[in-house]
């Protein structure tokens, strides 16, 4: 179950062993880009509270970044194969620039509720965007090291600025946390402008009502990151849920070492993927994330709890960056819709399984919700025969 050799009419755009500046440039500004994105998650729920809105209201501003996310992807993906991903980039930033600059100086609900969406917006047009010129930069021999790397940007992100904006808010006015993540964003367009490579105009007319009509040839690719992502959505999403029912554990502790397993996953992996193939990397990564969900359907302490959120961090970090690589490799010549149709999959396992395993939970109760997410993690190297012949 090898990925296929890589064939000799690459895509334009899909330079040798270049400078690496451009990649590292990159790198340099998804990190800040992340940075700000996740610096909102405590100050803006704190706000919308304080500036009086309901709990409903809340969740109607909250609610709008996935909605956004999801829409914006193809249209991102397009948008970089037309015009060129650093463009894109350029644009996601401007949005969050402009989304979180103005949430301080509202508190109307359908003000806050556009302004979430331009947030969303910028999320969905730079991540997609970055990862398509990550594509675009990198020879296909060594595209999934590179994403790996690439793709530990926004873990590095998530582990520091988080915990850096609460400590911050300590002693700083909610307001002045928007301004911070303003300023991250104008700092990662301004790296993202630096970066300079040759782009490739899609030869392609674009046709905008099949912006959401992926080719054939990239379904069982969604379908599979589908999989994978209903199980990182399971711990993603119903981690503090299990602590709770484990005796009040702290899930933040949960988060944490999540996230120092998957950098440290991505960068021991980095050179190995490349080597081992996508059905080597992808059968190891199911293995590894579906024990991990099994561990925690189980596990009763904290230390449990870790070793599973380890395993569970572990099979992310191999299947992300090996699934990306397999939806450019399937499609060559359009980074920006490969890379769209890749998170428009993980989106919707992530977003349509949280449905799924949220019957489970009522139905079952926290074991069942883990051992079904673990299950159906399971399935997935069933497909990858089929998968590894498109």
């Amino acid at each position: 179950m090898e990925q296929r050799p890589i064939p000799q009419d690459e895509p334009p755009g899909a330079a040798g062993h270049t400078s690496l500046r451009p990649y590292w440039l990159a790198w340099g500004a998804t990190v800040v880009f992340f940075a700000g994105f996740y610096s909102l998650l405590t100050p803006l729920p704190r706000y919308l509270q304080a500036v009086g809105l309901a709990d409903w209201q809340i969740g109607l501003v909250l609610g709008a970044f996935g909605v956004a996310a999801l829409l914006g992807r193809p249209l991102a993906g397009v948008a970089a194969d037309r015009w060129g991903a650093r463009r894109v980039m350029l644009a996601g930033a401007a949005a969050l620039f402009v989304g979180a600059l103005g949430v301080g100086y509202t508190a109307n609900v359908f003000l806050l509720f556009g302004l979430r969406l331009l947030q969303a917006t910028g999320y969905a047009a730079f991540t997609t965007s970055g990862t398509a010129l990550v594509v675009a930069l990198t020879h296909p021999a060594e595209r999934s090291r590179r994403l790996s790397i690439f793709g530990a940007a926004a873990n590095v992100a998530m582990t520091l600025a988080p915990a850096a904006i609460s400590a911050l808010l300590a002693i700083m006015p909610l307001e002045m946390s928007f301004w911070i993540v303003a300023g991250l964003a104008l700092t990662a367009g301004v790296m993202a402008s630096r970066v300079r490579y040759a782009h490739t105009v899609a030869s392609r007319q674009i046709v905008w009502h099949d912006l959401w009509r992926f080719p054939r040839v990239l379904w069982l690719p969604m379908f599979v990151t589908g999989l994978f992502a209903l199980g990182f959505g399971a711990f993603l999403q119903f981690s503090p849920i299990l602590a709770d029912r484990r005796g009040g554990l702290p899930s933040g502790t949960l988060y944490t070492t999540y996230g120092i397993g998957i950098i440290m996953t991505r960068l021991v992996s980095a050179h190995w993927l490349d080597r081992a193939g996508a059905g080597r990397a992808l059968a190891m990564a199911a293995t590894l994330l579906g024990g991990g969900l099994a561990l925690a359907a189980f596990a009763q302490s904290l230390a449990w709890l870790a070793a599973a959120a380890l395993l569970i961090a572990a099979g992310s970090g191999l299947f992300h960056p090996t699934l990306l690589a397999h939806h450019a490799y399937v499609l060559p010549g359009a980074p920006g819709r490969s890379s769209a149709a890749f998170y428009v999959g993980f989106d919707l396992g992530l977003g349509l399984g949280s449905w799924i395993l949220g019957v489970v939970l009522q139905m079952t109760g926290v074991t069942g919700l883990f051992l079904c997410a673990a299950f159906l993690v399971a399935t997935a190297p069933a497909f990858l025969r089929a998968l590894l012949r498109e």
